[in-house]
């Protein structure tokens, strides 16, 4: 049960996002498309974007724990990209159970309060970490639409 409709909401579209995501990844590797050629280490292989995409998931959750004070330490905490893709849909799933453990805890007042520095270094509120969580996984999928699609290398 969640404390706030907002957080729930926003976590069961993460799932969705991410499900997608974890599905369109799956094909673009079956599929003999090429990633853009880019200096981005994420980029250097489909299992490298697939694990940063994945890993990223978890590390929202665990961001958002440390700024509420409640830090997320029951889950894997590999940060390789290439392994944590490999792990594939047992780390996804280990995730988003996570997601719902430990957000289901957050309120409203969680939501909106003070800015804390992201990993990258740009500040968010929890609520807006949570709708980069929703769109991070997003954008990745779009783009890996288009490339199997012939029409846009970016």
């Amino acid at each position: 049960m969640f404390k706030s409709n907002a957080v729930r909401s926003c976590v069961e579209l993460h799932e969705i996002e991410l499900n997608r995501f974890c599905e369109v990844w799956r094909a673009f590797r079956a599929s003999g498309a090429s990633l853009p050629q880019t200096a981005d280490p994420n980029y250097a292989s489909a299992d490298h974007l697939g694990g940063h995409v994945i890993r990223a998931a978890r590390n929202y959750l665990t961001w958002i724990g440390d700024c509420v004070n409640r830090p997320v330490a029951d889950i894997d905490l590999d940060n390789d990209t290439v392994s944590v893709a490999g792990k594939g849909r047992a780390f996804v799933d280990e995730v988003l159970a996570a997601w719902r453990r430990h957000l289901s805890l957050l309120d409203d007042a969680d939501l909106a309060g003070a800015t804390h520095k992201s990993r990258w270094g740009e500040d968010y509120n929890v609520e807006q970490m949570l709708e980069h969580a929703i769109v991070h996984p997003m954008r990745h999928r779009i783009q890996l639409e288009r490339l199997m699609r012939g029409r846009d290398r970016t």
